[in-house]
């Protein structure tokens, strides 16, 4: 119901800023043009009646209204009380001419096209309504009082009464077609009122299969770091502590973006969990994710890294389906960690293989989506793996959040703001035993 009475205000009082403005200046000029060439026209040669000096203000005055509406605020403020004003002024002036000249049919004729232009250019009902009772009453009266009417009076009501009759009718046409826009708008609105209530759940839910809490431990420190691209986005990081007391990491992208890529985020999250209740090998679990989450996911594929962190003993396993290699911090330098992997969800049975690597004191492992180096300065230039290891060695004396935040900076500054994906980062600090 309140949409209804909400569109029922707008039909009945159709007003548009921008559409007004066009209006005015439309029929301001074509007025302008009008009396123009009325003032030129040989009316005494034809024994007419048409004091040049009123075309002549006239023409001043409709001249000066539009330049003002570019120019003048208070015009534009005040410009349907103007534009009602020159229209009937307009009006008012046909009628005369009519009547000074026994309704000549050049006049005439001017007349039907001052009333169509009129007509056609009110933006509200009642408005129109009312100039158009005033524009058959005063042709009744003009037509009556007519000493010797050059046109009889029987085709002379009916010209001037149809274009008025045109003129409701097309308003009412117009009327109707803003009431299905409005309507539409208003369900758009409402449509889009509901996404971003969507949108802000799964972009909640995203935050949660990013931002982990991870069991404390004297023997490593991990931080992450995540950034979507839109409001939601497709990377997935999650931690686990496996039945055997290891840590299971699992890090993720899934192709495209938006709710879609979102979802099925949560999906290998959830197949993460499941996979981390077994004492298994990284590769096996991958496997074991592709297979449960194939027969669901049509569209999407994914790199991963699946990691098991086994502190006590001073090892990492590893495998990777696709994903950039985890980077190995170590003596003031980058290095990957080796290895190679297929996609899984992908069209092709996944092509995976377990690796491990033994710590040492002082290591530290940075796992990342491709979003942090697949970015373009103004140049065209990419930011590459080059550009992203010399930031993370000239910032390496930072500690955790503060090394990641440094270098996603230096990624941001090269590509002058624009990201092009979205951007994670989970970061291991082996501490001193």
């Amino acid at each position: 119901m309140a949409i209804n009475h909400s569109l029922r205000r707008v039909t009945d009082r159709f007003k548009l800023g921008d559409e007004l403005l066009k209006i005015s200046r439309i029929c301001l000029g074509v007025f302008f043009l009008f009396i123009g060439f009325g003032v030129l026209a040989p009316t005494d040669e034809l024994g007419l009646y048409d004091p040049p000096i009123i075309r002549i203000i006239h023409s001043i005055v409709m001249l000066s209204l539009f330049i003002s509406t570019y120019t003048s605020r208070w015009v534009k403020e005040h410009l349907e009380v103007i534009l009602n004003s020159v229209f009937y002024t307009m009006t008012i002036h046909s009628f005369v001419l009519l009547y000074w000249n026994d309704l000549y049919i050049g006049y005439l004729i001017g007349m039907v096209l001052v009333i169509t232009c009129i007509g056609i250019s009110f933006v509200e009902k009642r408005w129109l309504i009312t100039y158009l009772l005033f524009v058959i009453v005063a042709s009744i009266v003009v037509g009556l009082i007519t000493n010797k009417p050059q046109v009889d009076l029987s085709l002379f009501f009916p010209t001037i009464i149809t274009p008025a009759l045109v003129s409701y009718l097309t308003l009412n046409i117009r009327l109707s077609a803003v009431e299905k826009l409005k309507e539409s708008e208003i369900q758009l609105k409402e449509f889009y009122s509901r996404t971003s209530e969507d949108l802000l759940i799964a972009q909640n839910t995203q935050k949660s299969l990013v931002t982990i809490k991870v069991p404390d431990s004297d023997k490593f420190k991990i931080s992450t770091y995540y950034r979507s691209y839109d409001k939601v986005g497709g990377d997935v990081l999650s931690v686990e502590v496996r039945p055997d007391k290891r840590l299971n990491i699992f890090f993720a992208d899934v192709s495209g973006h938006g709710i879609a890529s979102a979802m099925v985020s949560a999906m290998a999250s959830l197949a993460f969990k499941i996979v981390s209740r077994s004492n298994i090998q990284p590769a096996e679990s991958l496997m074991i994710m592709h297979e449960l989450l194939k027969p669901l996911v049509l569209n999407h594929h994914i790199s991963a890294c699946f990691a098991i962190l086994d502190a006590g003993n001073n090892r990492i396993e590893y495998s990777y389906a696709g994903h950039p290699q985890i980077l190995l911090i170590r003596n003031n330098h980058v290095i990957e960690m080796e290895g190679r992997g297929s996609l899984i969800l992908s069209h092709f049975e996944p092509s995976l293989r377990d690796y491990h690597l033994d710590i040492e004191a002082d290591d530290k492992f940075l796992f990342y989506s491709d979003g942090l180096v697949e970015l373009f300065n103004e140049s065209g230039e990419l930011y590459g793996e080059d550009k992203f290891y010399e930031s993370i060695l000239s910032n390496q004396s930072k500690k955790g959040k503060a090394l990641l935040e440094a270098v996603v900076g230096d990624s941001i500054v090269f590509a002058d703001g624009h990201i092009e994906d979205d951007m994670t980062m989970l970061f291991i600090e082996m501490q001193k035993s």
